[in-house]
């Protein structure tokens, strides 16, 4: 809605359902599972029943955008926002999902829940720079994880080929702690965690592109009780990856390469999808068991585009942990992985895709979750989006 000199009041809203039947690989499924309450870790006991269903507000912000108010090229302009909304930074290394989705709200996989919640976001674009403020709130499965994030996020367009940005981000957790499905209290957990990261998308020749990120933090945990205990710690993490992409040639090959690196103390926070491979750093291993901390990653795509609607991801991804000792094991190999993905946008409406992935567990894999080392793991996924 236009308002005074060409400004704009806007907003938005959708709402959700979503259900399963069985059990999802989340592991929240499971009869008999801890049913998380509001207030504490591990309260109440209990066990989720076998259809899962969820009606719920996914979006509902409004906002203001100065538009041609202070200049009628709108070069430069202000925006704020508020309420539930979606919000990513850069390639969604650390903040682009703000809600968890499967256990009892259905839909694992199919992740249909990404708003943060009580946000406010407020931006300022002047020619090729964007500064934001932030606040977010999270969506947990388990209300004791909610997180907030507070900070500024800055990006420059140095020139077509090129651009940085930067951010601080705040992350809070309070949780009072208990012992497994008792109510007696351990004490109150406050996470207080401040990261700086900065970014790099840089094209140095014609169908090249080179981009990088890296996250410095320092994370602090105090625990309140008859003992108060404060421990800090500095971590970081980053990716470097190379990209080359031929749009003259059949199929348009695209080939990259990326090296991610998370410390043993890395905070991974909220990260999200923007493509496959990032930042579920695989269908089996990235989705269901595996997190952004304390872990190597090597990975290699090829992107082939047969027709114009139809493009085939190949990843690879192999997997080793910085130190294994973080979760009493002895071996940091854990194994490699092969996805092979198609999306077919079949009109503006419909769209499909299709999922085989294979994991090989090393030793690591096989300490880390048990059973045969030697078992490949195999996941196959037909999936239908339809868009109005």
């Amino acid at each position: 809605m236009n308002t005074f000199k060409g400004s704009k009041l806007y907003g938005g809203f959708s709402y959700s359902y979503t259900s399963s039947l069985g059990h999802d690989p989340s592991g929240y499924t499971r009869r008999g599972v801890i049913d998380y309450t509001r207030e504490s870790d591990y309260v109440s006991l209990g066990g989720y029943k076998d259809y899962r269903n969820l009606f719920a507000t996914e979006d509902l912000y409004a906002g203001w955008n100065s538009g041609k108010l202070f200049d009628a090229n709108e070069n430069i302009t202000f925006d704020i926002s508020g309420g539930r909304q979606k919000y990513n930074i850069g390639s969604g290394f650390l903040i682009s999902y703000g809600a968890e989705n499967g256990a009892n709200r259905g839909g694992g996989y199919l992740w249909p829940r990404t708003s943060f919640d009580n946000t406010v976001i407020g931006r300022v674009n002047v020619h090729d720079t964007k500064l934001e403020g932030f606040y977010l709130e999270t969506r947990p499965l388990n209300p004791a994880d909610k997180r907030s994030y507070s900070g500024v996020n800055i990006e420059h367009k140095i020139s077509d080929t090129s651009n940085i940005g930067f951010s601080y981000i705040n992350t809070q957790n309070k949780r009072s702690l208990h012992d497994d499905g008792t109510n007696i209290s351990l004490g109150i957990q406050n996470v207080d965690n401040n990261t700086y990261d900065a970014r790099f998308v840089f094209s140095p020749l014609e169908n090249f592109q080179f981009s990088s990120e890296y996250a410095y933090q320092v994370n602090t945990t105090t625990v309140t009780s008859d003992v108060n205990e404060k421990t800090k710690h500095n971590a970081s993490g980053g990716f470097g990856q190379l990209e080359y992409k031929r749009t003259d040639l059949y199929l348009q090959p695209a080939l990259s390469y990326r090296y991610a690196i998370q410390d043993q103390n890395f905070d991974g926070m909220s990260p999200g999808m923007t493509n496959w491979g990032t930042w579920f750093q695989g269908e089996i291993s990235g989705m269901w068991m595996l997190y952004n901390t304390n872990l190597i990653t090597h990975m290699g795509k090829l992107v082939l585009n047969p027709t114009v609607d139809i493009t085939t991801n190949l990843i690879y991804f192999n997997y080793t942990f910085l130190d294994p000792s973080a979760f009493s094991q002895t071996s940091g190999n854990y194994g490699s992985e092969i996805n092979l993905i198609t999306d077919w946008q079949y009109n503006e409406t419909v769209k499909f895709t299709a999922s085989l992935a294979t994991l090989v567990p090393g030793e690591g894999a096989k300490e880390y979750m048990g059973g045969d080392a030697n078992q490949t793991w195999v996941q196959g996924m037909l999936y239908a989006s339809f868009n109005y």
